[in-house]
């Protein structure tokens, strides 16, 4: 093998590398970025996917703390299997007494400043709350409804998300356009199924819709 062919190779390598790395980025951080040939159930039930925790837990768990929140554990890395996006990020679930929503996605004030690894992001679930009630195939539909907010968050970085959090305490409209984005995230993420079992702000037709239109390709 020749200097020239050696150099040829190296350099088709490295760039390959470079191209694979840009590509990884944008399809990582795509919010409508459907997740491939990879299969997800209609129905998310107790007695199917409880003896899978440990796998789960091993496989995108690891990065995920609980603070009185354990009891949700399987339904929260249930929803977090749809976004692999997320599945490096900190992730807390916090269950507290507070007054206010039963659930709400939260970060750290940091996070503007940090790296997309070091970035912490928080569900915080009102004691008490509804959501220890519910089926866990329901309990999936709230939790990816909540982390498909971090994906906006990150999108929208520190001013545009500042810009929609305001909006979202002063306009109606703007709270149900942001709501229903975050579902149109979690139907694109293959969580349709899930949302017409539970969802807040959008309507089982419009569920539907857009979950033909994912799987329209369009």
């Amino acid at each position: 093998m020749t200097s020239k062919t050696r150099h040829i190779i190296k350099s088709t390598i490295r760039w390959s590398f470079i191209l694979f790395l840009i590509f990884t980025q944008f399809v990582s951080f795509d919010p409508i970025y459907a997740q491939g040939s990879q299969q997800f159930p209609d129905n998310y039930d107790e007695a199917t996917w409880a003896p899978k925790l440990d796998s789960l837990r091993e496989a995108i768990g690891k990065k995920v703390k609980y603070k009185n929140g354990e009891d949700l554990e399987l339904a929260t890395l249930l929803a977090l299997s749809h976004y692999p996006m997320l599945q490096q990020r900190k992730i807390q679930i916090i269950v507290k007494d507070q007054s206010g929503a039963p659930i709400e996605a939260s970060f750290s004030m940091w996070n503007f400043v940090k790296s997309r690894k070091g970035k912490i992001y928080k569900i915080i679930i009102q004691e008490g709350s509804f959501l220890g009630r519910m089926t866990l195939n329901r309990q999936v539909s709230a939790l990816a409804h909540e982390m498909a907010h971090f994906i906006q968050y990150d999108r929208k970085g520190y001013i545009g998300t500042l810009t929609t959090l305001l909006g979202w305490v002063t306009s109606k409209k703007a709270r149900i356009r942001f709501e229903k984005g975050a579902d149109k995230i979690a139907i694109f993420h293959d969580l349709g199924p899930q949302l017409l079992d539970f969802a807040f702000y959008t309507r089982d037709e419009e569920i539907r819709q857009l979950m033909q239109q994912k799987a329209s390709g369009n």
